[in-house]
């Protein structure tokens, strides 16, 4: 059973604790994030300004993340990871009091940035490191079947908890949950040794014909912008309250889980490029679907398609990009990757507040992310990085 072949694969000690630290946070991570969008939604701002909210997000994203690849070169992957904590906390903090500081709305995208500038790029640095290069694939899917299951409940908890005690509880069960998570990285210490970065070489990648098509490609990560703004309150416009919303999302969750346990092997060469221009297709199909979803059937129908295409998606690309980089010089296709997504993510977010302002309709976004989704296509496997 491929599950139990994922599970049984032999994980370095460093990777099994970042194993243990990702579950912890991806639980937290969980309960919240679906909820992000419809907690400022319900404060009164619209999808247009919450659309802007995510722009402005991933434009400081981008802008700071060549600065913060060196800091992360100096003080190691995992410390960068355990500082990112308190910064994720003042996220959440400022998100949470925006409803007496308007202010905060988006200063609080500005410190999400800032948090996830220091997360990111580490968190796949250190996988990168640890990992096995000719199994990446299934250490990928075993860490999104593990992830899975810890994780799925985690919008209907989140949903159970905003229904029954509020924002407050969630906000510090979430903050909680990330301090914990960086315990397992204290077990042992940190092996580090500083590796070549440069902000130059960083940049020159992006006018690199070598690293035109990873440009590409990553515009299509501008469909999850939709995902995390949008989708959540179209959910909202059809359900009346968190619960149901969560549990959805929960159900949607468990079949894509199904069905990542089948597809890390697959996500080891030679079928990688096939299982990626495969999946491409259906979760730009699933995208199209949403904007016939009126009701609970049809929802479930287009989200578990959704889910599953895309979750499946995700484990072949990261196989990609895990494999791109020199491990000399891994940092600098790292934060040039993230740099790129972000950028993707930036231009999405413009142009689906465009596609609001001048429709009036939020689900015309989803052709958007339809269209967008088909950039995914230029993931190829050539290794660029010797």
């Amino acid at each position: 059973m491929p599950y139990i072949r994922y599970l049984n694969h032999h994980l370095s000690r460093q990777l099994n604790e970042l194993y243990v630290s990702t579950v912890i946070f991806s639980f937290g991570q969980s309960m919240i994030l679906l909820f992000i969008p419809i907690y400022l939604y319900q404060l009164g701002y619209d999808a247009k300004k919450i659309l802007l909210f995510f722009a402005v997000h991933y434009f400081i994203y981008s802008i700071i993340l060549p600065f913060f690849g060196k800091i992360i070169s100096r003080i190691g992957y995992e410390s960068s990871i355990g500082w990112s904590m308190p910064l994720y906390t003042i996220f959440l903090v400022s998100l949470f009091g925006i409803s007496q500081f308007p202010i905060l709305f988006y200063i609080s995208a500005i410190a999400w940035a800032i948090y996830k500038s220091l997360y990111w790029p580490a968190f796949h640095a250190d996988f990168t490191n640890y990992g096995n290069i000719d199994a990446v694939g299934e250490e990928i899917g075993s860490l999104k079947v593990i992830v899975g299951i810890t994780s799925i409940l985690g919008p209907t908890i989140g949903g159970f908890i905003l229904m029954k005690i509020g924002f407050n509880a969630l906000f510090i069960i979430v903050v909680a949950l990330s301090f914990i998570s960086i315990i397992p990285l204290l077990i042992s210490k940190e092996k580090y040794e500083k590796q070549e970065y440069s902000i130059k070489r960083v940049l020159k990648k992006f006018i690199s014909p070598l690293y035109r098509n990873d440009v590409i490609a990553n515009l299509g990560t501008g469909e999850d912008v939709i995902a995390q703004s949008i989708w959540p309150i179209f959910l909202l416009t059809i359900f009346t309250n968190y619960e149901d919303i969560g549990i959805l999302t929960t159900i949607s969750l468990f079949i894509a889980f199904i069905m990542i346990i089948f597809v890390g092997k697959l996500a080891n060469k030679p079928t990688r490029t096939r299982l990626i221009k495969t999946t491409t297709a259906i979760v730009s199909l699933a995208w199209f679907a949403r904007i016939f979803s009126f009701n609970w059937l049809s929802l479930f129908a287009s989200d578990s398609l959704y889910k599953t295409s895309k979750r499946t998606l995700d484990v072949p690309v990261q196989a990609l990009v895990y494999s791109r980089p020199n491990r000399k010089r891994l940092l600098n296709y790292l934060i040039f990757r993230e740099m790129a997504l972000s950028l993707g993510k930036t231009l999405t977010a413009i142009l689906g507040f465009l596609v609001v302002l001048f429709t009036g309709e939020m689900i015309f976004t989803f052709a958007l992310a339809g269209v967008l989704a088909l950039f995914y296509f230029y993931w190829t496997d050539k290794i660029l990085e010797k």
